[in-house]
């Protein structure tokens, strides 16, 4: 049997394979694995072994790694074994994560007790953002769903309190985004932001209020804050639930926009809880949801997938007494999401409703709600068929920490549970490696920082003569720096270079244009499709394109708006390469770029507004035949005729439209509306490159020129000081000790 053995470590991304003993050849496939998530290539990592060894299937692998990792290796081993593969799987276990973060925090504190070491941290833009998002402890969940699923019913079983307004009262219209915080007791505090971003004072809030501030058309998001009960309170996390309204259910359309980007979000990966009716399947707005998610599934990973958990709810209205079937009904879901574009859907049926009548206070159910609590109990513990849990792809991890969690055997039971333990799992798996490498990569830029610092001032350990050459050479530098760089020639070549885009956002911008051209061949298919239709029809059909479009037009937006951000960072990162280049070898990263936060595309783009209508000129009449009879054919002149019958009919007048043409004139008004948008952010992505280049320039000619200086007189003064010198050069040699210990710990935070 094949000896495999991998380690794998999350936090600095880096990948070690053994194939009986040996590392794999260069330039092979498992070579590019070496730097990317395991998440990333754990799906085919069989069939590459067994591509790599002429096509051998017995395998016994040595993981080393943490155990969510060990987890997807387990997954894809039990697949491959489906396959008819042999593969036999230990795991060599390592630290896990939650430590590693505490510890990288005790060493953050470290940092800050060296005053030298704490000013390179305060003073670097990149470094202080860096610990922002690592030391962040929200992690977001977004609840998504369409009309009728029982999202807000979901919602307030998690909260254990009936606080926002259930689907027969007052639908959610709005974003509402609950932030998990133990402690402020049993109720929960909120504030009311309007579309002119003005914050009302957080006052405790009750359901009542809440639907009043949802009616509210103004009201743009409500903000609360309080005890997410099914969440365990943990250290380095805090849990921020955000409501989406549905498509169908919005009272300002840019909300859906929103929703949308979160699930284009594949930058944070942000966590998706899609909530399904499994007896109302096939809503037009879902359709277009899941196209979405399936795109965005289809870009990356495991990560991609993981991230979108499909929660099937309204368990409870199955009957299995009556042959309705729990298996069979999941059938359906995951043939539906399938059909949607969702390649091999993992999908968990809950009874939402059943949790939340378990965790609600016993004193405030109603008779109602007692009676269908007895109900589902007893019908949740007596039917087998009703152990949701088990219909779940549950990893031996998740299904321990369920039966760790403290609950009844109904509302484990219930699903939902089970639902908010694969939230935790996802926390674990992603999101602490991901903010244990941010606080890493900030540490090791304030290191780097330091380490250079120190040895160029330990170059000042020369003798006198060598002293003299330096400070000639530094009358060089500024003879160079007034001569050279600063010239208008440098400043127009910077300025001609600048109008050209990064060739990765050239190359998206080019991809979306002909995606639209895609989308609207098939937006236009229906219209190809019958020749002939109705007005009623044509008018339905129209509709249908107008949804669907404005739907695309709302993707596009997010895709430029990301496009937009992506080619901030790449252009600041070219501009940082040139400042690095233009100070040079002795001075390199002297101060860190401070790009200003520019504004993105929305504002820039005009509200969307379709001109589809169906004008008069576009309805004609024809003849139709109608009431078919039978009549006897007895003509005079023909007696072969007689007792036999014919057929007759009425003839009247119908109207009907000529569907191609039709299509044929909005389709240009889509192509029209959809290039200018293309069009404006292509342009103003190009203004704002110019206007970072311009800004770059404006900061060499200001703040370069006194930081600059600022360097030349301290190494001046140390040359021409020894008393200086050798304190500047002992206090030195004792920095870069401390950083090189520092470093050692920091490291070890992150070994495997």
């Amino acid at each position: 049997m094949n000896k495999i053995y991998i380690e794998h470590n999350p936090f600095i991304v880096e990948t070690h394979f053994l194939i009986n003993g040996s590392e794999p050849a260069e330039g092979c496939k498992l070579s590019s694995y070496k730097e990317l998530r395991l998440q990333m290539w754990v799906e085919s990592i069989f069939e590459e072994f067994s591509r790599q060894l002429n096509g051998e299937t017995h395998f016994s692998v040595e993981f080393k790694g943490v155990e969510s990792d060990y987890m997807d290796i387990l997954d894809a081993a039990e697949a491959a074994r489906a396959d008819g593969m042999e593969i036999e799987v230990e795991w060599l276990p390592v630290k896990e994560v939650e430590h590693r973060l505490s510890e990288i925090q005790s060493l953050m504190e470290q940092a800050k007790q060296n005053p030298q070491f704490n000013e390179y941290i305060e003073n670097n833009e990149s470094v202080s953002k860096g610990f922002q998002e690592a030391f962040n402890r929200d992690f977001n969940l977004y609840v998504v769903a369409t009309m009728s699923s029982g999202k807000s019913t979901l919602i307030n079983a998690m909260l254990g309190q009936d606080l926002l307004p259930a689907a027969n009262e007052a639908t959610t219209a709005t974003i509402a985004q609950i932030t998990d915080d133990k402690t402020v007791g049993s109720q929960f505090m909120g504030r009311r932001i309007d579309a002119d971003s003005s914050v009302s004072e957080e006052v405790e809030v009750t359901s009542e209020l809440l639907k009043e501030w949802n009616m509210l058309s103004n009201t743009r998001q409500i903000d609360l804050r309080g005890d997410i009960v099914s969440m365990q309170e943990r250290e380095n996390v805090r849990l921020v639930l955000t409501d989406t309204p549905g498509p169908n259910n919005s009272q300002d359309e840019d909300h859906e926009r929103v929703t949308m980007s979160f699930i284009q979000d594949s930058y944070r990966n942000p966590l998706i809880l899609y909530v399904l009716n499994a007896s109302q399947l096939g809503i037009n707005d879902d359709q277009n949801l899941l196209r979405l998610v399936a795109q965005t599934m289809a870009r990356g990973g495991k990560q991609s997938k993981d991230r979108f958990i499909f929660a099937v709810n309204k368990m409870d209205n199955f009957d299995p007494e009556n042959g309705e079937n729990v298996s069979a009904a999941l059938e359906r879901v995951k043939a539906y999401l399938e059909n949607n574009g969702v390649p091999n859907p993992q999908v968990y049926p809950i009874s939402a409703n059943l949790t939340r009548l378990l965790r609600k206070n016993p004193d405030d159910l109603t008779r109602k709600e007692r009676g269908d609590l007895n109900t589902m109990t007893e019908l949740f513990l007596e039917e087998a068929s009703m152990n949701l849990p088990s219909y779940m792809p549950l990893t031996s991890r998740v299904s321990r920490a369920l039966e760790e969690r403290k609950i009844s055997s109904v509302e484990r039971r219930s699903g939902l549970p089970a639902v908010e333990v694969m939230i935790d799992e996802y926390i674990e798996k992603y999101t602490f490696p991901n903010r244990l490498k941010r606080a890493y990569d900030a540490l090791n830029q304030a290191i780097e920082k330091g380490m250079r610092e120190a040895e160029l001032t330990e170059q000042l350990e020369q003798d006198e003569q060598e002293l003299v050459l330096l400070n000639e050479q530094i009358e060089i530098l500024q003879q160079r720096r007034k001569e050279g760089a600063n010239t208008e020639s440098y400043k127009q070549e910077l300025r001609r270079r600048g109008k050209e885009l990064p060739q990765l956002i050239a190359d998206q911008f080019t991809q979306q244009m002909a995606k639209v051209s895609k989308e609207i061949a098939q937006i236009g298919a229906e219209f190809q499709k019958n020749q002939q239709e109705t007005p009623n029809i044509a008018e339905r059909i129209l509709d249908e394109a107008k949804r669907n479009a404005e739907f695309l037009h709302k993707e596009l937006v997010n895709d430029c708006e990301n496009a937009f951000q992506l080619s901030q960072e790449l252009i600041k990162k070219q501009l940082h390469d040139e400042y690095k280049q233009y100070i040079g070898t002795l001075f390199d990263d002297a101060r860190t770029l401070n790009l200003p936060i520019l504004q993105g595309l929305k504002e820039e783009i005009a509200d969307f507004s379709l001109n589809l209508n169906l004008n008069s000129q576009h309805v004609k009449s024809k003849q139709e035949r109608y009431n078919p009879r039978e009549v006897k054919d007895s003509k005079w002149w023909n007696p072969f005729s007689y007792g036999r019958t014919r057929t007759v009919y009425d003839y009247r007048d119908v109207q009907y439209v000529d569907m191609v043409p039709l299509w044929d004139e909005n389709r240009s008004l889509l192509q029209a509306d959809f290039m200018q948008l293309l069009d404006n952010a292509k342009k103003k992505t190009e203004q704002d490159k110019n206007k970072l280049v311009e800004s770059y320039l404006a900061f060499i000619d200001r703040e370069f020129e006194s930081k600059f200086n600022q360097i030349i007189d301290s190494l001046k003064e140390k040359l021409v000081n020894q008393e200086a010198r050798e304190i500047a050069i002992a206090q030195a040699h004792e920095q870069k000790a401390w950083i090189k210990q520092f470093k050692a710990q920091l490291d070890q935070t992150l070994s495997v």
